[in-house]
C-alpha cells in the first residue's frame, strides 16, 4: 500500500496496526530513503525559503508548508504520492521526516506581541527593516549606486475620476462635475522608480480574461500589458511582472539589482523568487502594514499621480463631449501624466 503512495498513517488504520510500529519497521527497510520527493539540493532551498519567510515576519504553518512541498515538487516535475495530487498538498508523514532531517527548524507559537509588532507601524520594524537594507548593503557594494536600487508598487486606476475643487458662486446648496459614470472599473497598475527617480515603464492589469495588444493604445513605451477578471495583481501575473523588470533593468547575476516591495502575497511566490535569483535581483520587503511610512511611493509619488492622473481625464473628457472613458482608454491618460523626477 505504501509503495502505491498511500501514506503511512492511512495504511496503519486500514490494517489496524500501530502507527508508530509500522514507521519503525518502515525505517528498517533499505528502500525507505528511495520514497523521499526532494533532493538535498531542492530541500536545502525549501529550508532557506521557509527561514526567510520567518525573518520577514510571513512565517508558515504546517499547512502552508505542506501545500508549498507539494507546489515546489510540481514546478520541478517530481514523483509524488497519489495522496499528494489528491488534497493539493504533501503528507503528515513527509512533513514528520523533512522535520527530523532537518533540525535546525521548529515549530513555535509566536507571543501576542510579536504579533502586534508584526502588524503595524513602529520602531521595532523600522530597525528591522533599515537592518536588513544595511545587511544588503554589505553583501553587495554595487547597490550604493542608486540607479541599481528601485521601488515598486501598486496603485489602482479606474475609470472614473475624483472630482477637483472647483470655483462657484457662495451659498450654493449643491455643485456637480461630470463624470465618466457612477461606479468606475479598477485596473491596477504597477509602478517601478529607482532611488535616482527614474522611471520603469508600467506594468497595467485589466479586468478581462485575455490580453489584447489594443488595450495598451497611447501607453507609454514598453508598458506591459496582463489580464485578470478582478484587475488585481497575483502570483502569476506578477511573476510576468518579475520578468518585465529584469528585462528592462538588464539585472544579471554579474549587474544585480535591489527591488525594494510590499510583503504580499503575491510577491513572495516560489516561482517569483526563483526568478529574482536567478537574475541576481534581490528582493528586500517591507514590514506589513508599514508601506504608508516606508514605501516611497505610497509616500511622495502615488498622490501627485493620482492628481494629475484625474486632471489627464478631465482632459479626455472635455476632448471627447458626450462619451465616457472605459478601461481601454486608462493607458492614453496614464500617458499623459507630467511627473518628472
Amino acid at each position: 500500500m505504501v509503495e502505491s503512495g498511500v501514506s503511512l498513517r492511512k495504511a496503519a488504520n486500514e490494517k489496524h496496526v500501530n502507527f508508530m510500529t509500522l514507521q519503525r519497521h518502515m525505517r528498517l527497510t533499505s528502500n525507505y530513503a528511495n520514497r523521499v520527493v526532494f533532493s538535498v539540493d531542492q530541500e536545502k532551498a525549501l529550508v532557506e525559503y521557509l527561514v526567510n519567510c520567518s525573518r520577514m515576519c510571513y512565517g508558515l504553518d504546517t499547512i502552508e508548508c505542506r501545500k508549498l512541498a507539494y507546489e515546489m515538487a510540481v514546478y520541478y516535475n517530481l514523483k509524488i504520492p497519489k495522496n499528494w495530487e489528491d488534497k493539493k498538498m504533501a503528507g503528515i508523514d513527509w512533513l514528520y521526516g523533512f522535520r527530523k532531517r532537518h533540525t535546525d527548524l521548529t515549530l513555535r507559537k509566536p507571543e501576542p506581541c510579536s504579533l502586534t509588532r508584526a502588524t503595524s507601524f513602529n520602531r521595532h520594524n523600522v530597525n528591522v527593516f533599515f537592518n536588513n537594507l544595511e545587511d544588503v548593503m554589505r553583501q553587495c557594494p554595487s547597490f550604493a549606486d542608486d540607479n541599481r536600487v528601485y521601488c515598486l508598487d501598486e496603485t489602482g486606476t479606474t475609470t472614473v475620476q475624483k472630482p477637483k475643487k472647483i470655483i462657484a458662486a457662495k451659498g450654493a446648496r449643491q455643485l456637480n462635475k461630470v463624470t465618466s459614470a457612477e461606479r468606475g472599473t479598477l485596473v491596477t497598475t504597477c509602478c517601478t522608480v529607482s532611488a535616482t527617480g527614474s522611471t520603469l515603464p508600467p506594468a497595467m492589469v485589466f479586468p478581462r480574461k485575455q490580453f489584447k495588444s489594443f488595450m495598451l493604445n497611447g501607453a507609454p513605451v514598453g508598458t506591459l500589458g496582463l489580464a485578470k477578471p478582478t484587475g488585481w495583481m497575483n502570483s502569476d501575473l506578477f511573476s510576468e511582472v518579475m520578468k518585465h523588470f529584469v528585462k528592462v533593468t538588464a539585472s544579471t547575476k554579474e549587474n544585480p539589482s535591489l527591488l525594494i516591495v510590499d510583503n504580499h502575497d503575491s510577491h513572495l511566490a516560489p516561482a517569483v523568487l526563483n526568478i529574482a535569483k536567478d537574475n541576481g535581483v534581490t528582493l528586500l520587503t517591507i514590514p506589513p502594514h508599514s508601506s504608508h511610512r516606508l514605501q516611497s511611493l505610497d509616500v511622495s509619488v502615488f498622490g501627485p499621480l493620482q492628481t494629475y492622473y484625474n486632471a489627464a481625464m478631465d482632459s479626455w473628457l472635455m476632448r471627447h463631449s458626450g462619451k465616457t472613458i472605459s478601461i481601454y482608454n486608462i493607458a492614453d491618460c496614464w500617458d499623459k501624466l507630467s511627473i518628472e523626477p
